[in-house]
């Protein structure tokens, strides 16, 4: 779909729960572009830079001043949640990937983990030799002006049937409302990229990875993962595909006449500047619909209006004769079900009786997002891979 600008933030601007500018402004502005399909935010102001211009601008002397626990208490703690969450795999080789000084490395091989290298573009350059049954990485992809190209690197260093386990921080759900103003989005710290889980699924999905959610973690697996690899990605959490429904293209009816929703009508193509959408209208609507062979489905609809304020609260997903009450998202509705080993079926939307007083005698209930390209672009960017 493209990309369109989303904020613009001064290049000092860092990780602060209380103030941003604590070292000033630099009166340099970084510009930051959004994803119109799965959300991933980013900025274009640094990708011709050098190896040598983030070690100096950014990963230098003073970077401690601006993220003080990368250098002992981040790694320490994710070594102790990992030699637990690992417990079984002594025997496994484990790559960290942006591993900074080397404190996670240290860590794990003194709770009995043998086989652990490190490996750091600026503190651990030495390209480590063979592939690996595990890699971990923390907080690191949002550094990278390439997400695609890290992981395509990671994928180079990793056994076919291994695995990737990785910490991310993903935007808010209120992110549209507060912008620039969210405290991760921060240039002085490197993060050139910022992700939606959407945004990683997808992301995922162009190297051949099922995505696999977490507590605060996250993992990359082919489908027939090693023993190692199958006992890694199940210590953070089930598989994970992500559906995102769209109004119909072209049909004025349900994309699936079911007998008791044949009355169910989208009105005609509407538009926003940047938005083409259709206004459902009627009760319940439904879709057919395929998605990866994962244990979650993660459902997304994405409303650009809705009649009245709270409308879109009131609705809920069904799946395999499961109804979801929705939570809101970045502008989109969302429900999480098991699949059930199912892999197709038949997604309903159910919403409140359309409110009275549109333009039409049918009513209105919900925008939804209509199956076709945005009316304006921003930068050349594909989702997830820049």
């Amino acid at each position: 779909m493209g990309a369109v600008p989303f904020d613009r933030v001064d290049f000092n601007k860092y990780c602060s729960v209380t103030d941003f500018y604590e070292f000033g402004m630099a009166g340099v502005s970084i510009t930051y572009h959004r994803c119109l399909s799965c959300g991933f935010i980013f900025t274009e102001d640094l990708d011709d830079w050098l190896t040598e211009d983030f070690a100096k601008l950014i990963y230098n002397e003073d970077y401690v001043k601006v993220d003080g626990e990368y250098v002992h208490d981040r790694p320490v703690r994710a070594a102790d949640d990992f030699a637990r969450r690992l417990a079984g795999c002594e025997h496994a080789s484990i790559l960290d990937y942006g591993s900074g000084a080397g404190v996670f490395v240290d860590r794990m091989r003194a709770c009995g983990f043998r086989h652990v290298e490190a490996y750091d573009p600026f503190s651990s350059p030495r390209r480590p030799a063979g592939a690996f049954d595990i890699i971990t990485s923390f907080e690191v992809i949002e550094h990278s002006p390439d997400p695609l190209g890290t992981l395509k690197d990671m994928r180079a260093l990793l056994r076919p049937d291994g695995c990737i386990l990785f910490s991310q921080t993903v935007q808010p759900p209120d992110i549209l409302s507060i912008r620039g103003n969210w405290w991760y989005l921060a240039p002085r710290n490197g993060h050139v990229s910022t992700f939606t889980e959407e945004a990683l699924f997808e992301l995922g999905r162009r190297r051949d990875f099922i995505l696999h959610k977490g507590d605060t973690v996250y993992g990359f697996a082919s489908l027939l993962p090693s023993s190692f690899g199958k006992f890694a990605v199940d210590s953070i959490g089930p598989s994970l595909s992500i559906l995102r429904l769209l109004a119909p293209r072209a049909s004025l009816h349900a994309a699936i006449a079911f007998p008791s929703a044949q009355d169910v009508v989208w009105h005609p193509a509407d538009a926003t500047e940047i938005w083409q959408f259709r206004w459902t209208g009627g009760q319940t609507i439904w879709w057919e619909a395929r998605w990866q062979n994962t244990e979650v489905l993660q459902v997304r609809i994405p409303v650009v209006q809705e009649r009245a304020p709270g409308f879109a609260a009131g609705c809920e997903i069904e799946f395999a004769g499961v109804r979801k009450r929705v939570q809101r998202d970045r502008g989109e509705i969302v429900a999480e079900f098991a699949t059930r080993g199912l892999t197709s079926g038949n997604i309903g939307l159910h919403m409140p009786e359309p409110m009275e007083g549109a333009s039409d005698s049918k009513g209105r209930g919900l925008a939804i997002l209509f199956d076709q390209a945005p009316l304006q672009h921003g930068p050349d960017a594909v989702c997830a891979a820049r």
